[in-house]
């Protein structure tokens, strides 16, 4: 088990987190929002692959798969601050015992191509497991403000 602090400034990142190859994917990370920011205005968790905008002012926290959900921050006013802490899972170690005791490029040019292919469909079946054990938008508080989104440019709705 490990710990991050991203401290990148206001928006975090402009690119999705998750699928990190080093998070454990089937199991669950917990995302901790810090800092001084206005909720209602931004800091709000995109899970990209659900299609769910969810208010995550500082102080909340949420656990999720993290090494199978895409998600985003939205950006804070100017002159506010958000950050994150991650508790997550290593897959490393995981991979390292699959692989035969070896590092994955070690595995893939050592390996026939049926064995390499079997390990693959082993790994997206934890993925697709690891996402039917999300709760969706229904099992979620009554009192988490989730705007549904479609399409490729999420928005919300105006304030």
């Amino acid at each position: 088990s490990a710990a991050t602090f991203e401290l990148g400034g206001p928006h975090i990142r402009a690119g999705a987190s998750g699928l990190h190859d080093r998070y454990q994917p089937n199991s669950w990370s917990i995302l901790t929002a810090l800092g001084a920011y206005g909720p209602v205005h931004g800091g709000h968790i995109i899970l990209w692959d659900l299609g769910l905008i969810v208010s995550f002012p500082a102080g909340s926290s949420i656990l999720m798969p993290a090494g199978v959900l895409r998600y985003y921050f939205v950006k804070v006013r100017d002159g506010e601050h958000r950050y994150s802490l991650i508790q997550w899972a290593g897959a490393g170690i995981d991979r390292w015992f699959e692989n035969g005791l070896r590092m994955d490029a070690d595995f893939a040019a050592n390996t026939s191509r049926v064995l390499h292919e079997q390990r693959e469909t082993r790994r997206r079946r934890l993925h697709e497991d690891a996402l039917e054990t999300f709760p969706i938008d229904e099992e979620l508080p009554e009192e988490a403000m989730i705007y549904e989104f479609f399409g490729t440019n999420p928005t919300l709705p105006p304030i």
